[in-house]
């Protein structure tokens, strides 16, 4: 595994991407946001609408993703985001993914932080 700086992206950038059904630059997208842009939960919905995709892979990276918004803000939205987690743990492809954002909410969000968002 070889550790890749992710560029910022824009919103319109993820929109082009689903549009064109790109998988790839659907990945760099979700990536690029998650880790960069200042809307958690912006993202988090995003991330949550591609839960059903019908690439395992974009799936996979949207799960992911969510991990990234509970490291980076600290606060997920917990009623919505563990159901579908634990839901891609019966996936062997997506289960992976499921776990580390799992991890990560585990680490990162307090579950006693309030509204959950």
């Amino acid at each position: 595994m070889r550790y890749e700086s992710v560029p910022p992206v824009s919103r319109d950038d993820l929109r082009l991407a689903l549009a064109e059904k790109d998988n790839e630059a659907i990945h760099r997208a979700l990536v690029g946001l998650a880790l960069h842009d200042a809307d958690g939960a912006w993202v988090q919905d995003q991330c949550l609408a591609l839960k059903d995709h019908p690439s395992w892979d974009v799936r996979a990276i949207a799960l992911l993703c969510l991990g990234h918004v509970a490291r980076i803000h600290g606060t997920i939205d917990l009623d919505r985001v563990l159901p579908v987690l634990r839901s891609a743990l019966n996936d062997p492809r997506t289960a992976g993914y499921a776990e580390q954002a799992i991890d990560d909410i585990e680490v990162f969000v307090t579950p006693d932080q309030g509204p959950h968002t």
